[in-house]
C-alpha cells in the first residue's frame, strides 16, 4: 500500500493536471488532510463550472469562425 507521501504526491499531480494553481492545490490538500470533504467538493464544483464556462465561450468563438469560413467558401470571398 502507498504511503501518505506517495498519496499526497499523486493527489498533487492530479490537482495540477486539472489546471489548479499552487495556492488552490495547497488549499485542496489541506481540506483533504482535514477531511473537510464538503468544502473540497464545493471548491472543485466551482472550478469545474469555470472550466465549463471557458469551454462554452471558446465553442461560441469556434462557431463564429466556422460560420465565417463557410460564408467565405460559399461566396468566394467576403
Amino acid at each position: 500500500m502507498a504511503n501518505a507521501a506517495d498519496k499526497t504526491a499523486v493527489l498533487t499531480e492530479n490537482l495540477r493536471d486539472m489546471g489548479l494553481d499552487d495556492e488552490t492545490t495547497a488549499k485542496c490538500l489541506m481540506l483533504i488532510g482535514e477531511k473537510r470533504y464538503a468544502e473540497l467538493e464545493k471548491l472543485l464544483k466551482a472550478y469545474r463550472q469555470s472550466l465549463l464556462d471557458s469551454v462554452h465561450k471558446y465553442n461560441e468563438r469556434i462557431d463564429c469562425l466556422d460560420f465565417l469560413t463557410y460564408k467565405l467558401r460559399k461566396n468566394g470571398g467576403i
